[in-house]
């Protein structure tokens, strides 16, 4: 089961079986995208989305990730966000066989920002257990 911080627990019966796209609905992380893949549920605090019609999923992920939801924002002290309001924004989506394209290529970068990010991590609690050695 997924909430807005990722994985929060585990049900017998799962809402969804297959790819999604999860979009934070509700508090400070409103409008942050990620891809959901498999057999899940969601709480709450996410909406989660499926393609219709001649679409690529992969590519409407990449397209939500810097789409601003910042003009759909209500509520001061906890922000939301309805799909009512979202749903009818329009996003630009060449031929199929033009998002595959760029889905892939975007797939690919996004693999290796995730590997970057976990060497950076990696090489950053080196230096703390170096550091931490070197003063003892």
């Amino acid at each position: 089961m997924f909430g807005a911080n990722g994985l929060v627990g585990y049900k017998d019966v799962p809402q969804m079986n297959g790819d999604a796209i999860l979009v934070i609905k509700d508090g400070s992380g409103v409008g942050t995208v990620s891809y959901a893949q498999g057999k899940f549920s969601v709480i709450g605090t996410l909406n989660y989305l499926t393609v219709i019609g001649n679409n690529d999923l992969r590519y409407l992920y990449f397209a939500l990730s810097v789409f601003n939801f910042q003009p759909y924002k209500t509520g001061m002290a906890i922000p939301h966000i309805y799909f009512k309001d979202y749903g009818k924004a329009k996003i630009y989506c060449p031929s199929l066989a033009e998002q595959k394209r760029v889905a892939n290529v975007l797939d690919k970068l996004e693999s290796k920002l995730f590997v970057e990010q976990e060497l950076l991590a990696s090489f950053n609690q080196q230096k703390l257990y170096l550091l931490g050695k070197m003063f003892i």
